[in-house]
């Protein structure tokens, strides 16, 4: 009485703050103690104590078998405890989990809903492969159970048995395919959340439910279900595509008309992903534009995640439609100034593959607005890293406006200079490392361009003096490495340089030390190439003035070149060295002739070096075109190689050296190998060695190799062994066999396309501004003799504009993401084998279902077989005794003897209810002859037989009428009954009513009876009795007098509970000024309707249950009481309680078994219901307790027969 509660010992670990470690070592030691305790509440409130500290990190593993204690308590809130603290602490491997079974099919079978949810809730997260096979039986019974929420529960909890038992979804898949018929539609979606669960990965296995779920698309109001179905049918459309025109219509009809958006989001998601746009043909357009618009709305909406989903799905629209998408490029370009980045990431995405040659340059303007900070004032801003920007952000813009602006050979460019000067803005940007990609941009542009050369030049003059880019250097985050290709570019088209002096000087400042080396070997390599080009320049101008002064600037470049020479890299001092010769030669000849007026002939030369031919791009396919000359044998050796290096050495320590070999080169090499083979073999077929002489030599070499302590050798896996064997194999070349292939079987797979045309619009077209000279590209360069052909894309100069605007796309996509794990895959191999294409075997059955026995019932269960085996054993003996006629008078005084003894001791038994004498009565029995024992009768805790059918026919009792109403004037009595006749075809009630004076003297004048018509019942006026006068007729009642009359009611409605006639009563009384008036309801139950004539033997009662169970949804089950009284036995109560039963339930006794009766019975309008009557003695001492289990084809006419049950009282 003093142990904590929960909630004490949460206020203790608050309290205990500086000690709470200590506090809760002590509260695990008390709930130690208090999970030994008998008391099932104190170990239930220890239980739930130790779950709150499992949450906490707190491991209750030892606790397990406690855990099960408290499941199994009768007490709602403590069989919640227990199953909560199983689902935390419970693992696979847990050991009392075999000890649940019983338990748990006893909570399934339990009348309690609730504690059916929480054992049901309970095994979803338990679940082990044996409790998935031990209980897949019950839970698949479970699915016919009368309500709806545990219908819902078991569907659920069936997935989670499908994973652990996989072979179980074959044989109960029928009926939860039932399921999706379901009158409750929450049922319905919980088998729809199932099978699309069971459908994820396997879809084939479902193609039959495509009428159902087409059904329910087309007819439910659920949004969740229609996400789940339209899901679904998303993964059978590619494995059936004639669904695709089926669906098309209600797809189509949900888009435009349901306001919510996940369901819009989903419909739009599978027309675009599912193929239904090709499918649509002429209404294609029409289709995509209506997704288009209705995406807009996702955009415009302020949640977040809305415009997420919206821009994903614009996205994969963008492919097939992107006409359509650019039509909304105000919204999705305001998307890109949104907060979040990942929408911002989406909207890029849209961006780049939206981009054209008319809104590229507004593009890129607005992606150039995001890399520098608003408040930015000035270029010298440009090279501090932005503090409100992430880099990461900042570097995918850059390169998303490479990507725009250089996919298809920069298709979209118009104006070049245009992009030459974003290059160069972007390279100003700090905080960010894209020198190279900007580096390799600029030098293709100025390669591939003619007509930006100039342009070009100027702009890298720019970045070269560009100071504060030059103290960028050291920074960490620069794009320092974009000053190579601003020389690179000088260098190479020095010619369009206005101040060579100048450029040269920026090229020998002072802060080129810092720059990485790869730059500095540039610079130093370009330096040399303008002061070439600069001496060339000054030769036709030759002086003794410019001479002085040449040979001045020569001197100062030589000296700072030194500064290169002390580089850490090779080819930077290299380079340095090489150009600080050049200059000593170059003074030198000047130097010997300081008086000539013509400039030395090692200045002439010396543009030679460095500008003889112009650099023009490589075309793509030029290395294809590269003739063989003739003569050149290309598979022919160069140099006789030995015999014994070509024959065994060199395939024999290539498959040494390298146990890995890649399949995909061997296959490539093979051919190659077999040519080489052949010429060898012609040339040393002379010289070839026996077999025995090479198997030799390779066993030597191996030897060889094995000793070298500096080779490491290693196993040949089967792989290797068989390509070696392979290898071997090429010596014999005829023995390979020969296949002739042919392109017919593969399919030609270009074969079918067809060009697209363009097709002309004939509005005008509006006046726009003038635009920048077409740019003049470069020749692409073909190697000599090359043959041209008609796919090739170069030609002359004149042509290169046009074909490079035909150009078509070659489905580049910008991507900087991979591909995903998903974290919430399931291991459900298993399911993705089951094929439910293929009907059930024979031999396909769940396991048999094992039923809960308490230990009662296993009690009398085996005394009803003791008395099985006793009537055996008294049938044998008897047969024994007519045959052996000699001692029969013997065994017969014996038998009268035994009987007059069991008579006293019966009497005996009734007259005492000591329950020592029951139990000294129960030791008796069980060593008592079976004679003895059968005649034995009283009050033990024996099971009696119960009656047989015919029996129960002749005790039938006879429902006396019923008491309507009862005053100081009139006793009604009333009868009611199913009349033979019909109504139109609907069933009509017979209603016999007795109508009794009361009074002494007074007679009772008018009286009549009014009926009133209701929903239900409706009175028929032309059905008459033969003999007994109508309902609605008057009638003069005189003192003690009786009268009977018949009213005929026609039914309208359905059985239900609370069914009843209404009519008023009128009469008046003899000298009486008082009108009497009463409102009468004559209660109907449902046995009125159930049909007497219709016979049912036990044989056609098993078939119905075999063929039609399933028809039997709806279950509920009732307990009647039944007091024992001390002076009648125990059979014949029950032959009395269960002629009652029937006789007021109108119930049919199908067959009867020792312990229980089988009921049946049908209705006019077609109802069935089936009982299972059972009975308890042991319950409550004087009081037995008959149970009957019913199971019924309807909701409303289970209920009221339960109703009626209920009302019989004994």
């Amino acid at each position: 009485m003093f142990e904590k509660s929960l909630t004490d010992l949460i206020r203790g670990i608050r309290a205990n703050k500086k000690n709470e470690q200590k506090y809760i070592a002590v509260c695990l030691q008390e709930i130690r103690n208090e999970v030994k305790s008998n008391d099932i509440d104190v170990k239930g409130v220890a239980v739930a104590k130790l779950t709150y500290l499992q949450m906490l990190g707190y491991d209750m593993s030892w606790a397990s078998f406690h855990i099960v204690e408290v499941m199994s308590s009768p007490k709602l809130l403590h069989k919640r405890a227990g199953y909560l603290a199983a689902t935390q602490s419970f693992q696979q491997d847990t050991d009392v989990l075999m000890l649940t079974t019983n338990l748990i099919k006893k909570d399934l079978a339990s009348s309690s809903p609730l504690e059916i949810g929480i054992a049901v809730n309970g095994l979803s997260h338990i679940v082990t492969p044996d409790l998935a096979r031990d209980l897949c039986q019950d839970l698949v019974a479970m699915l016919n159970h009368s309500r709806p929420y545990i219908r819902k529960k078991v569907v659920l909890v069936l997935y989670k048995v499908f994973l652990k038992f996989p072979e179980a979804l074959r044989v109960s898949f029928p009926r939860l395919k039932e399921k999706l018929e379901d009158a409750d539609p929450s049922v319905v979606s919980a088998t729809v959340s199932v099978i699309c669960e069971l459908a994820r990965k396997n879809p084939r296995n479902y193609l039959s439910l495509a009428p159902q779920l087409f059904r329910l698309l087309t007819t439910s109001a659920n949004n969740w279900m229609l996400i789940k179905i339209i899901k679904m049918f998303a993964s059978l459309t590619p494995l059936e595509p004639r669904l695709v025109k089926k669906l098309l219509p209600p797809l189509t009809s949900l888009i435009q008309t349901t306001p919510a958006m996940s369901l819009l989001y989903e419909c739009i998601h599978t027309v675009i992903t599912g193929g239904f746009l090709e499918a649509a043909g002429d209404s294609s357009h029409a289709l995509a534009a209506t997704c288009v618009n209705k995406l807009r709305r996702f955009l415009e909406d302020p949640d977040q995640n809305l415009k997420y989903v919206g821009l994903l799905a614009m996205s994969r629209l963008l492919s097939t439609h992107p006409k359509l998408i650019a039509e909304h490029k105000d919204i999705i370009l305001e998307c890109i100034d949104d907060d979040d980045f990942s929408i911002r990431f989406r909207a890029l995405d849209l961006v780049v593959g939206m981009a054209n040659k008319k809104s590229l340059v507004d593009i890129v303007k607005r992606l150039i607005a995001h890399l520098v900070p608003a408040d930015s004032n000035g270029a010298s801003s440009l090279h501090e890293a932005s503090s409100v920007l992430d880099p990461v952000y900042r570097t995918d813009i850059i390169n998303r406006i490479v990507f725009i602006c250089s996919q298809n050979q920069y298709r979209n460019v118009t104006n070049f200079e245009w992009y030459i000067t974003v290059l160069v803005g972007l390279a100003h940007v700090s905080g960010v490392s894209v020198g190279d990609i900007l580096t390799n941009q600029l030098m293709d542009v100025s390669v591939r361009v003619k007509s930006v050369r100039p342009f070009a030049v100027k702009q890298m003059f720019r970045l070269l003096s560009d100071h504060q880019l030059l103290k960028t250097a050291k920074k960490r985050d620069t794009n320092i490495e974009v000053l190579s290709a601003a020389a690179w570019i000088c260098g190479e088209y020095c010619s369009f340089l206005d101040n060579i002096p100048a450029t040269l000087e920026c090229l020998l400042t002072p802060y080129v030390v810092d720059m990485p080396v790869k730059v500095q070997a540039v610079y130093v390599h370009n330096i040399i190439k303008i002061y070439a080009f600069w001496a060339n320049e000054l030769i036709d101008e030759w002086n003794t003035e410019l001479q002085t002064e040449f040979v001045k600037v020569t001197e100062v470049m030589k000296d700072k070149m030194g500064m290169f020479t002390r580089s850490v890299d090779l080819e930077v001092q290299e380079r340095a060295c090489n150009a600080r010769a050049i200059f000593d030669i170059v003074l030198a000849a000047i130097s010997q002739d300081l008086t000539t007026e013509h400039a030395p002939l090692a200045l002439q030369g010396l543009p030679t070096l460095f500008s003889l031919y112009e650099l023009n791009p490589v075309a793509p396919k030029a290395q294809k075109k590269v003739p063989v000359p003739e003569g050149l044998d290309l598979d022919a050796w160069i140099n006789e190689p030995l015999p014994d290096l070509v024959d065994d050495s060199e395939s024999e320590i290539a498959s040494v050296e390298s146990p890995v070999m890649d399949n995909d080169f061997y296959r490539t090499t093979t051919s190659s190998k077999k040519k080489k083979k052949k010429s060898r073999s012609k040339k040393y077929d002379d010289d070839s060695e026996e077999d025995e002489d090479k198997e030799r030599r390779r066993a030597a070499r191996m030897e060889a190799l094995r000793n070298d302590p500096y080779y490491i050798m290693s196993d040949k896996s089967e792989k290797q062994k068989q390509q070696a064997r392979l290898l071997d194999l090429e010596d014999d070349v005829d023995s390979i066999p020969i296949v002739k292939l042919s392109l017919d079987d593969f399919g030609m797979a270009d074969g079918g396309k067809s060009k697209k045309h363009k097709k002309k619009s004939k509005g005008k077209r509006q006046p726009r501004a003038p635009s920048p000279p077409p740019p003049e590209y470069a020749p692409e360069e073909m190697p000599e003799d090359a043959v041209a052909s008609a796919s090739d894309q170069e030609g002359a100069n004149g042509n290169n504009n046009s074909s490079n605007n035909k150009r078509k796309s070659s489905g580049q996509t910008y991507s900087k993401s991979q591909q995903r794990k998903d974290i919430f895959a399931t291991d459900d191999d298993g399911l993705n084998t089951v094929d439910l294409s293929t009907p059930l075997g024979a031999d396909e059955r769940l396991p048999e279902m094992q039923t809960y026995l308490s230990p009662e019932e296993l009690r009398r269960r085996e005394e009803a077989r003791v008395r099985v085996e006793r009537r055996e054993r008294k049938l044998a003996q008897s047969a024994s005794t007519t045959a052996l006629k000699d001692g029969g008078e013997r065994k017969k005084k014996k038998k009268r003897k035994d009987v007059d003894e069991s008579t006293k001791k019966s009497k005996k038994s009734t007259t005492t209810n000591n329950p020592k004498d029951k139990k000294k009565k129960k030791k008796k029995s069980a060593v008592a002859e079976p004679e003895h024992e059968q005649l034995e009768n009283g009050h033990t805790n024996e099971v009696p037989d119960m009656p047989t059918e015919n029996l129960l026919k002749d005790q039938r009792k006879q429902i006396p009428p019923e008491l309507l109403l009862s005053n100081e004037q009139i006793e009604l009595h009333y009868r009611l009954s199913l009349s033979d006749e019909k109504d139109n075809g609907t069933p009509v009630i017979e209603a016999k009513l007795t109508m009794k004076n009361k009074s002494e003297d007074a007679t009772l004048t008018d009286l009549h009876f009014t009926p009133i018509e209701s929903f239900d019942f409706r009175y028929v006026e032309d059905m008459h009795h033969s003999t007994l006068a109508s309902l609605c007729d008057k009638f003069e009642l005189e003192s003690g007098k009786e009268i009977e009359a018949v009213g005929y009611f026609a039914s309208t409605g359905d059985i239900r509970r609370g069914l009843c006639l209404r009519c008023d009563l009128q009469y008046d009384i003899q000298d009486s000024s008082a009108l009497n008036q009463i409102p009468l309801e004559i209660k109907v139950h449902p046995s009125v309707f159930l049909i007497q004539e219709q016979s049912m033997d036990p044989t056609q009662f098993a078939a119905l249950l075999a063929e039609h169970g399933q028809e039997f949804d709806y279950r509920d089950s009732v307990a009647i009481e039944i007091p024992i009284a001390t002076e009648t036995a125990v059979d014949q109560m029950l032959i009395d309680a269960l002629s009652t039963i029937t006789s007021t339930t109108q119930l049919q006794v199908v067959e009867v078994v020792p312990g229980a009766a089988s009921l049946y019975a049908k209705s006019i309008q077609g109802s069935q219901i089936a009982g299972l009557l059972k009975y308890d003695l042991t319950s409550q001492e004087g009081i037995a307790t008959i149970t009957i289990d019913l199971k019924c084809t309807d909701d409303g006419f289970l209920e009221a027969f339960v109703d009626q049950l209920k009302s019989i009282h004994f």
